[in-house]
C-alpha cells in the first residue's frame, strides 16, 4: 500500500472515531499546541516562554471564559519523565486543572507527549485523545496534531524518543523536531493539506510550529494582506490612504525580510496545490518560538490566528495585524490579531472550491 494511502486511512480514523463538539454562537475556545514542558533546566524549550504562557493562559482566556484545547507535544516526554515536568509546572498545571474542573479543557496527544495515552503511563490526570472533531453545522474542524501525516513519526516515534533521551539529552543537544527541516514542515503540511481538501474539512494542527492560517504561510498572508490593501488604496479620503500606506510600506518590509531568509523561502509558500488554493489548513504554531508564542481562537463563530509577545524582549511593530495590537493590562505582553475570518465564510470557500 502507497504511503499516501496509508496516511489517508490513519487520518479517517481519527476524523471517525474522535469526539465532537457543536460549536455555537457562545463557544469560546483557544488551541495551543507544543509548549514542550521540562524540567525548568537549561534545556527545557518551554522556559523563556514560561511567564507568558502563564499570565496570557489566566488572564485572557481562563478568566474570560475560554475553553481550552491542548493540541500535542504539551510535555516534553522523549526527554523528561512526567513527574519531573509535574513537579516543575505545578503552577500550569493548576491552570490545566482550573480549565479541566469546569469541562473546559480537551488534551490531545502529539508525537512527544504520546506515552501519555498508552496503558504504560497513567500518571496524567486528564482524558486524552487522538483527535478532536468540532462541528459547525454540516461542517467539520478536525484538531490533531500533524505527526499522523508522516509514516516516520507513527512508525519510529518511540526509537526517536529513545534517542533523545538517552544520547541528545546528556549531551545537550536541541531537540530533534520537524520544526527545524522546512522541507518536512511542507511535506507534512502538504500531505494534511490534500487531505482536509478532498474531504472538505478544516484541519487544525501543530507539529511544525510554523502558524497558518487559511493554508497560508506567513510569505503568503504578506502577500494576501498587501494585494488587498492596494485594492482598498485608490479613492481612500487622505486621513485613511495615510494608514494604508504605512501598513503597506510595513508589510512590504516584513516581505523582504522573510524572502531573504533561505529557511523561509524554503517553506515559505503554502501553494500546495497546482490550481486554486483551498482555505482548509490552519496551525497554531507553537508556544516556544523566541518571538512570542502563537495560538488559534474560536469565538463568536469566528476563527483567529493570535500572536503574543514580550515587549521586553520583542519591539510591536506596526502593520503585523489586521488590527491594532493590545498590551494586556499592566503587563509588558502585547496581543497581536494576525488574521482572522468567520467560519461561515471560510467553510463556504473550503465548499465551493474544493
Amino acid at each position: 500500500m502507497l504511503a499516501s494511502e496509508i496516511i489517508t486511512q490513519n487520518l479517517d480514523a481519527l476524523l471517525r472515531e474522535a469526539p465532537r463538539h457543536p460549536l455555537t454562537a457562545t463557544d469560546k475556545w483557544v488551541i495551543f499546541s507544543d509548549l514542550h514542558l521540562g524540567d525548568g533546566g537549561p534545556n527545557d524549550d518551554f522556559l523563556p516562554n514560561a511567564d507568558l504562557f502563564h499570565y496570557v493562559l489566566e488572564h485572557q482566556y481562563l478568566r474570560q471564559g475560554y475553553s481550552l484545547v491542548l493540541n500535542g507535544d504539551v510535555e516534553e516526554l522523549q526527554r523528561y519523565t512526567y513527574a519531573q515536568v509535574a513537579r516543575r509546572w505545578g503552577s500550569v498545571y493548576a491552570l490545566f486543572d482550573a480549565f479541566a474542573g469546569t469541562g473546559r479543557l480537551v488534551k490531545i496527544v502529539g508525537n512527544h507527549d504520546y506515552d501519555l495515552i498508552l496503558k504504560t503511563s497513567k500518571a496524567s490526570p486528564y482524558p486524552h485523545h487522538n483527535a478532536f472533531v468540532f462541528t459547525y453545522g454540516a461542517h467539520q474542524l478536525l484538531l490533531f496534531h500533524g505527526h499522523q501525516a508522516s509514516l516516520a513519526y507513527t512508525r519510529h516515534n518511540a526509537l526517536i524518543g529513545f534517542f533523545l533521551r538517552y544520547f541528545a539529552q546528556p549531551l545537550g543537544i536541541n531537540n530533534y523536531s520537524v520544526a527545524y527541516d522546512s522541507r518536512k514542515q511542507f511535506k507534512i503540511e502538504k500531505r494534511v493539506y490534500q487531505y482536509a481538501s478532498r474531504r472538505k474539512i478544516a484541519a487544525l494542527i501543530g507539529h511544525t510550529h510554523r502558524p497558518l492560517f487559511e493554508s497560508m504561510s506567513k510569505i503568503d498572508s504578506l502577500k494576501f494582506q498587501i494585494e488587498t490593501l492596494l485594492r482598498q488604496y485608490p479613492g481612500l479620503p487622505a486621513e485613511a490612504a495615510r494608514v494604508v500606506e504605512k501598513k503597506v510600506v510595513a508589510f512590504r518590509n516584513q516581505l523582504l525580510q522573510a524572502n531573504a531568509s533561505r529557511k523561509a523561502s524554503l517553506a515559505g509558500s503554502s501553494r500546495y496545490s497546482t490550481d486554486i488554493l483551498i482555505p482548509c489548513l490552519f496551525n497554531s504554531g507553537c508556544v516556544i518560538s523566541p518571538g512570542g508564542m502563537t495560538c488559534l481562537e474560536i469565538s463568536g463563530e469566528s476563527l483567529a490566528l493570535v500572536h503574543y509577545f514580550d515587549g521586553r524582549v520583542k519591539v510591536a511593530r506596526p502593520g503585523e495585524s489586521t488590527g491594532p495590537g493590545v498590551v494586556l493590562g499592566d503587563s509588558p505582553y502585547h496581543r497581536v490579531v494576525i488574521h482572522q475570518e468567520p467560519l461561515s465564510y471560510i467553510f463556504s470557500r473550503i465548499s465551493l472550491l474544493a
